[in-house]
C-alpha cells in the first residue's frame, strides 16, 4: 500500500511541476507579446526557459551572482572614493607648488 502512496504523490508533484510549468510559459508569452517581432523568442526558447525556472537551483544562481555584484559594487566605489581622494591631495600639493609624493 505505502508504494500505491508513494506513486500517488509523484503522480501529483508531476502534475503541480506540469501545472506550474505552463503558468510560467504563459507568463513569458505574455511578457514577450510587447516586444517588436524580430526580438521575440521561439517557442522553444521560453518552453527551456520555463522549464529552468522550474528549477529553484537557477534561482539560487541568480541570487549569489547578485549578492557578489552587489559586493564587487561596493568595493569598486570604494576603491574609486580613495583614489579620488589621492588625486586631490595631489592636485593640492600642485597648486601650492609642492612635488607630489
Amino acid at each position: 500500500m505505502d508504494r500505491y502512496a508513494g506513486a500517488l504523490e509523484e503522480v501529483a508533484d508531476g502534475a503541480r511541476q506540469q501545472g506550474r510549468y505552463y503558468q510560467l510559459l504563459s507568463a513569458l508569452q505574455s511578457l514577450v507579446k510587447d516586444l517588436p517581432r524580430y526580438q521575440r523568442l521561439s517557442y522553444t526558447t521560453l518552453s527551456d526557459l520555463a522549464l529552468a525556472l522550474l528549477d529553484s537551483t537557477m534561482f539560487e544562481i541568480a541570487q549569489g551572482l547578485l549578492e557578489i555584484q552587489h559586493l564587487t559594487k561596493k568595493s569598486l566605489y570604494n576603491r574609486h572614493l580613495r583614489l579620488q581622494n589621492e588625486h586631490r591631495g595631489v592636485a593640492v600639493l600642485l597648486c601650492r607648488g609642492l612635488p607630489a609624493p
